[in-house]
């Protein structure tokens, strides 16, 4: 079959869970046989190509109308200032309507051109962010099933909030159009169609992981803990801090390595002075980098508030490496608690200062814990598993 997936983030160059997910996913699809492509609408000052071919994907960035290096300065005061004033005077809804108009032409001639049998939308969309009014991401011509890896009003309503209502619209309209709906997991469906009123069927595959690529056997750094993520409240980072401080005091030879961008000197706050000196900030760094933390590491630990499925925590199992994962959200469904790794919930510092203890002082629950994970996540998350999932998927819709 010919498949069109819809990214807006595909590697390389920065990118999300989503962009890990779906270039592991099409690279997998190419190598049973499929004619794979991959294009996203792609935003302002997004560095790369506009058109090359990866493992045999092909892969199209598209650009919108205000492309410009100063705006992939994500990160600099400037750039963040002129977000704001480009968004409140209206210019960049006048240039989202003109972009996703050529957009949606430009997505057309590649389902002509590469005979597209059926394309996979996500359900966020990051240019939404950015929207005054109600503009909705295009209808395509081909059956078009849409991935729930967590939307805007998703994480919105995770968090207690509300996103403005023409979002929502946005968001319940693209599913109420869609051929398919599935889920990375059953807790963001379910949440999904709650949040979003939906009363389609809702199907679950879950994101898949190369077990061969993380799984290379790797000497263990007694003490070690990892945590890997974005710095912000959601993943739990500032509940780790505190209940590090209880480990230090029990095991000061253990280290907490920290992978991933964010307010580090506001998180620095939440460590004893003493706690300090036993955590090594590392930032971004690159996925051979971090896999290979992660197999060093005795223990890898993400206390979560909100998920959709929970990759980096799946990817740790499969580097035989014990895991902490949260109680909440996707948690039970990816560990099985006291067999394949812990759950904890993330707002209880006890529980959490707790289990790292039990596993940093018990080597062989710690061992048992971890080879149960790593058996999991070869049997049931393997991506060639899970491509085979998807084919079949797809299958149900082309030859309905």
């Amino acid at each position: 079959m010919n498949i069109l997936y819809i990214c807006d983030e595909y590697p390389p160059g920065r990118h999300g869970g989503i962009g890990t997910a779906v270039q592991l996913l099409a690279r997998q699809m190419a190598k049973l046989g499929h004619k794979v492509v991959v294009a996203g609408y792609y935003d302002w000052g997004y560095k790369g190509l506009d058109h090359f071919v990866d493992n045999g994907v092909e892969v199209y960035r598209f650009r919108r109308r205000l492309s410009s290096g100063f705006f992939g300065k994500t990160n600099a005061l400037s750039t963040r200032m002129a977000y704001k004033v480009l968004k409140a005077s209206g210019v960049f809804q006048w240039d989202i309507n003109i972009s996703l108009k050529r957009y949606h032409h430009f997505l057309e001639e590649i389902i002509v051109k590469h005979a597209i049998d059926i394309a996979e939308v996500p359900d966020y969309h990051d240019y939404m962010r950015f929207c005054t009014v109600y503009t909705p991401f295009p209808e395509l011509s081909v059956p078009t099933v849409v991935r729930l890896h967590g939307s805007i009003t998703y994480f919105s309503r995770e968090a207690g909030t509300n996103p403005p209502s023409f979002i929502k619209q946005m968001e319940r309209d693209l599913l109420l159009r869609a051929t398919g709906i599935f889920s990375v997991s059953k807790y963001t469906a379910v949440k999904t169609a709650e949040y979003l009123e939906l009363q389609k069927d809702i199907d679950v595959i879950y994101n898949g992981i190369d077990t061969a690529a993380v799984s290379r056997p790797v000497a263990k750094q007694p003490g070690n803990v990892v945590f890997t993520g974005s710095l912000a409240h959601k993943k739990g980072i500032y509940q780790l801090m505190q209940a590090w401080n209880t480990v230090h005091k029990q095991m000061p030879e253990a280290e907490l390595d920290v992978y991933g961008k964010g307010p580090v000197k506001k998180i620095k706050r939440f460590l004893t002075r003493d706690a300090k000196s036993s955590v090594r900030f590392n930032g971004h760094v690159s996925r051979q980098e971090l896999m290979e933390a992660l197999a060093r590491a005795n223990v890898a630990i993400f206390p979560s508030f909100a998920e959709t499925f929970g990759l980096a925590a799946l990817e740790a199992m499969a580097c035989n490496t014990a895991v902490i994962f949260t109680t909440r959200t996707s948690g039970p469904e990816i560990i099985e608690d006291g067999k394949d790794g812990f759950l904890v919930d993330p707002a209880n510092i006890t529980d959490i200062a707790n289990k790292l203890c039990i596993l940093l002082k018990n080597e062989d629950l710690c061992n048992q814990l971890a080879g149960n994970g790593q058996r999991k996540a070869r049997e049931q998350f393997d991506i060639a598993l899970i491509a085979e999932q998807h084919q079949n998927y797809y299958n149900r819709f082309i030859t309905a």
